[in-house]
């Protein structure tokens, strides 16, 4: 039986993100090494205008998804856009209901 606090791939990760207004992840930046927690959206009602994408293509965000196992989602504290590499996050928190989920992506699928 699937532990259901751990998230193991990438639809389920973006599930999950997708159906809250707002989250916290913990994850490990290619670039630096460094640990950062990010509370973040894709929700467009919390995304200013002046930020929001033209369009929104969910074949081209998936393919990238699988390509680059990459996910982007919106800062809501830096108020922008942000890289995160769905290899690297360690946990999700959805702050609607409080739940917090393990992640462990090991490929993106």
């Amino acid at each position: 039986m699937a532990d259901e606090n751990v998230i193991d791939t990438a639809i389920e990760f973006l599930d999950k993100v997708s159906k809250t207004s707002e989250f916290v992840i913990k994850f490990i930046k290619r670039t630096t090494g460094d640990i950062r927690i990010m509370r973040a959206t894709l929700d467009f009602r919390l995304i200013p205008d002046k930020d929001k994408p033209k369009s929104v293509d969910l074949k081209k965000i998936l393919t990238f998804i699988k390509n680059n196992k990459i996910l982007h989602v919106y800062d809501l504290d830096k108020r922008g856009w942000r890289s995160v590499p769905l290899d690297r996050v360690e946990w999700l928190t959805d702050n609607a209901n409080g739940v917090t989920y393990r992640v462990s992506i090991k490929g993106v699928k």
